[in-house]
């Protein structure tokens, strides 16, 4: 995906897991952001918001079943050439694509709206002008058991074989520390 527009990471995630997503937020043009709206995707309920970073304020929107089906993030500056990460809890509940389309605020008060169809993989969309949509975020919801697609943004552990005494109780403890 371009590395320029609002994003959601990480790209692929397991249908009932609960996972944290990060929603950043790059400047592309040549004046700051000071603002984003994120809609959240029906596939995933998001039920949990990290402090913001220092500077924005925060807004939950919310449905008319009380459900959180949005937020806005304000007051702070996303200055040229930087970024700013945002984070939320959810849990993935319908496998498939999960379209996060944005809205993106700059200092001039242009909105960019991030509500396109989404890049598709390996395919970089080019920059579209200030106003004009360009593609929103998405993230792949692969149903339990699965091969993600792609594990961007999210780290894995694997543990290293164990050689263990006659009881094994050796070889336990070196796994667990």
């Amino acid at each position: 995906a371009a590395t320029a527009h609002v994003s959601v990471l990480p790209e692929s995630v397991v249908q009932g897991e609960p996972q944290e997503f990060t929603i950043r937020v790059p400047t592309e043009r040549d004046l700051p952001t000071t603002a984003v709206t994120v809609e959240f995707p029906d596939e995933i309920t998001v039920y949990s918001f990290a402090e913001p970073p220092p500077g924005w304020a925060m807004r939950p929107l919310r449905a008319d079943d009380g459900s959180f089906r949005g937020v806005e993030y304000r007051g702070g500056e996303i200055g040229v050439g930087r970024y700013v990460d945002f984070t939320v809890l959810g849990t993935p509940f319908t496998a498939g694509t999960a379209v996060w389309p944005s809205r993106q605020t700059y200092a001039d008060g242009r909105v960019k709206p991030w509500t396109g169809p989404p890049e598709q993989p390996g395919e970089a969309e080019p920059e579209t002008g200030p106003t004009d949509p360009g593609p929103a975020a998405a993230v792949d919801v692969v149903e339990p058991g699965a091969a993600p697609a792609s594990t961007a943004g999210t780290a894995t552990t694997a543990a290293a074989p164990v050689a263990s005494d006659d009881d094994g109780s050796a070889g336990l403890w070196l796994g667990i520390i």
